[in-house]
């Protein structure tokens, strides 16, 4: 490894340490009671090292959100490729968005807190960003859902519709989770989740 990539590499080693402890503490403190200097603090870098990386705190908490949630929809694919059956698919879709959030529930009780609604500068850039990556997470869904009707084993329904309806059973499920942080587990809820939807879109139902 010659100096530009061992410099390259400790530099995404930190950018990385930053991140990870910002979103611990902007999920404690929330987005405007958080400073800087927390971050720096909790980083074991200086104030002054953190703008090296990120222009503002507000740049930082932008990014922390988007490749956070970019890291969970890139792993929901990866789960659901694995997977032949088409409900198998869906299984595997579901099980593993509430995998990612159950190990990043500190993480996922920002979107709770809703700070990301309420920033000044820049948060129209950020909130177009979180709508267009959702917006592609939506239509991977879609696709998904098309293969079990043409695999004849979903009815003949509007796929984009069917997959708006699987990903807010999906998100209100997690985000009920997430305001009680207690009790059964996350994935318990799984079954609940296929069954509902399911019922509703799967030929020859009971």
């Amino acid at each position: 490894m010659d100096k530009a990539e061992r410099k390259e590499r400790e530099f995404n080693l930190r950018r990385a340490e930053i991140l990870e402890q910002a979103g611990k503490i902007f999920a404690a403190k929330g987005f405007h009671n958080t400073t800087v200097a927390d971050i720096a603090g909790s980083s074991g870098f200086a104030v002054g090292t953190l703008y090296q990386f990120f222009e503002s705190k507000e740049q930082l908490y932008t990014v922390m959100l988007t490749e956070k949630l970019n890291m969970m929809y890139a792993r929901i694919r990866e789960s659901v490729a694995t997977e032949a059956d088409a409900i198998r698919k869906i299984e595997r879709l579901v099980a593993s968005q509430f995998r990612f959030v159950e190990e990043n529930a500190e993480f996922c009780s920002i979107f709770i807190r809703g700070d990301h609604l309420s920033l000044s500068e820049g948060s129209a850039a950020l909130r177009k960003q979180m709508v267009s990556d959702y917006a592609v997470h939506v239509s991977f869904t879609e696709g998904v859902l098309r293969e079990g009707i043409c695999a004849g084993v979903l009815k003949e329904m509007d796929p984009q519709m069917m997959a708006a309806a699987l990903t807010g059973i999906i998100n209100s499920c997690a985000s009920k989770w997430l305001a009680m942080m207690g009790g059964a587990s996350l994935m318990s809820n799984i079954p609940f989740v296929i069954d509902i939807f399911l019922e509703g879109v799967r030929k020859n139902a009971q």
